[in-house]
């Protein structure tokens, strides 16, 4: 540039029209400096974003930007493509200082899944804000991002009604007014009166008081489709919102949860990490195990279609044929 610059000061100090010269290059090198500029300036160092662990579908959250530096210190802006979007209700875009090493964002997650990165792209205008130079910035997560099912609105009423036992058996009290029957991790749904404060500072991460009592409200929740019903995408994602929000009412009332998970081999699996609701999928699932409500737990069973009802067990029914 410098060279180019010599150029048309000795042309332009030689001709008639030498000012003509002299001005279209200082034009040409003041775009093609500043569009250099934007270019260098998309260059960020360590850019990370900080997330929780998991958040409901549909629900925003704050997620923290940070970096070390900008290589000009021009401002950037930054925004997610893809099935994470920035929250409507939030910032439009976020805003990069180069003054700046961290900026607070507001995403809300679209689908189900779990995310170990949200690519993105950054965007500069450099010094003079004519040319838009724009690149893929993808930043490393803190930690796997888990999108979970949305959360629906459900009345105190259901849930009494789930204590009391619509099949006519009396189920007793919440249990979390019984016994302690053992202290566990945090899972996302727990109450936070039941946490264990002490235990917590000790081992540095949330912990929680599991209580159990004869005849208390423990309850199941299994979920399974039927082969013609598998194209009903949207009925299979209300359905796993139902598991997810009596999942977290439960656990707002103190009472110990279990998810029956069915496997790909037919077989089902028992689990109390609400994580895997972020990664299920619509499959053909074998009829649901018996049951008895002599067991001591309650269960509901949610089924893509007509599932079978066996003994001792409440049936809630999605898709065409019928919805919860």
């Amino acid at each position: 540039m410098i060279v180019i610059g010599l150029v048309l000061f000795l042309v332009a100090s030689n001709t008639q029209t030498g000012w003509v010269y002299l001005l279209s290059g200082t034009v040409f090198g003041a775009l093609m400096t500043g569009w250099w500029s934007s270019r260098r300036a998309l260059r960020p160092a360590n850019f990370r974003l900080w997330v929780p662990g998991s958040v409901p579908r549909g629900q925003g959250f704050a997620a923290t930007l940070s970096w070390t530096s900008a290589a000009l210190g021009y401002s950037a802006y930054w925004k997610p493509l893809g099935q994470i979007q920035l929250d409507q209700q939030g910032r439009e875009q976020a805003l990069l200082e180069s003054s700046q090493r961290e900026q607070k964002v507001w995403l809300i997650g679209q689908q189900r899944g779990i995310f170990s990165q949200i690519p993105g792209e950054i965007t500069c205008y450099g010094p003079l804000a004519w040319f838009a130079a724009r690149r893929r910035l993808n930043p490393e997560l803190s930690q796997p991002l888990y999108i979970l099912p949305r959360r629906r609105e459900m009345s105190n009423q259901k849930m009494k009604a789930l204590a009391r036992g619509s099949l006519g058996d009396r189920r007793g009290q919440p249990a979390g007014q019984g016994d302690l029957r053992r202290l566990r991790e945090y899972q996302v749904g727990d109450d936070v009166r039941w946490i264990h404060w002490a235990s917590s500072a000790r081992r540095g991460e949330l912990v929680v008081r599991e209580f159990s009592q004869g005849g208390a409200l423990q309850l199941v929740l299994c979920w399974g489709c039927q082969a013609e019903a598998l194209s009903e995408v949207e009925a299979f994602e209300e359905l796993m919102d139902w598991v997810y929000t009596y999942f977290v009412s439960a656990r707002e009332q103190g009472w110990p949860v279990q998810l029956l998970v069915p496997q790909a081999d037919g077989s089902w699996k028992a689990s109390e990490q609400i994580e895997i609701l972020a990664t299920a999928q619509a499959q053909v699932t074998p009829p649901a195990p018996a049951w008895s409500a002599a067991q001591g737990w309650a269960r509901i069973d949610f089924w893509l279609g007509r599932g079978c009802s066996p003994a001792g067990v409440e049936v809630l029914e999605f898709g065409e044929k019928a919805r919860v």
